[in-house]
């Protein structure tokens, strides 16, 4: 059993997988209530599912790019189950949960993550042999990143209507994806970290460190 937990950014989200189906899984907006919202949805998901925390054998965590507050509180109750239970930890970008949802098909690939400020972190893919393949990232205003797409290009992740809007005007280059592909769903998450888990791969609960969004540096690259 697998507890996959996101709270990368104001969208919350855990999951409960066994490499065979998914158990359980919930998402919703917090307005930066995630102090008070994440361990109690946990409990929630594990006593609706009819499951111990004992019973749970790997922590997946989203480690981000993501907001300051978000990833604190999620790091911190990721680590804190996977230290007193003993379990391995598997730490997996942001940008590859919302990627992995996404058909290939376009030249490339760009996520999108609201990073305050009215700026955005923006993750770029190219199609791969297995799916998308992490390229590089950005942070740029929407002007910027709408300026920055000049071949065809698929769109998802936290996009306001907004930015929406934007980028309709660029019919020929963008694709943008419906409000449900954009939703960063946490059984990607740990669909990810269980194929990562079963090769032998995790992280070091004492190392293992997030990726803030609030400076470029901290965009990985």
């Amino acid at each position: 059993m697998l507890l996959a937990i996101d709270s990368a950014t104001r969208k919350i989200g855990i999951a409960l997988y066994d490499g065979a189906e998914v158990l359980h899984e919930a998402v919703w907006h917090s307005a930066n209530f995630h102090t008070v919202e994440l361990a109690p949805a946990i409990h929630n998901a594990l006593e609706r599912a009819g499951i111990h925390i004992s019973d749970v054998e790997v922590i997946a965590l989203a480690i981000g790019p993501g907001s300051y507050t978000g990833l604190r509180i999620g790091s911190a109750v990721a680590k804190g189950i996977a230290l007193a239970q003993h379990k391995p930890l598997v730490g997996v970008s942001t940008f590859d949960i919302l990627a992995a949802a996404q058909p290939a098909g376009q030249e490339r690939l760009a996520v999108v993550l609201e990073a305050g400020r009215k700026r955005l972190g923006i993750g770029w893919y190219r199609p791969g042999e297995n799916g998308w393949e992490f390229d590089s990232s950005d942070l740029f205003t929407p002007d910027e990143f709408s300026k920055s797409i000049n071949k065809p290009t698929l769109v998802c992740g936290e996009i306001s209507a907004e930015l929406r809007q934007l980028l309709g005007r660029k019919r020929k280059n963008v694709v943008v994806a419906s409000p449900a592909a954009c939703l960063r769903r946490p059984a990607f998450l740990a669909e990810i970290a269980w194929q990562r888990w079963q090769e032998g791969d995790s992280d070091d609960p004492a190392t293992l460190a997030p990726q803030y969004l609030q400076t470029g540096e901290n965009i990985p690259a």
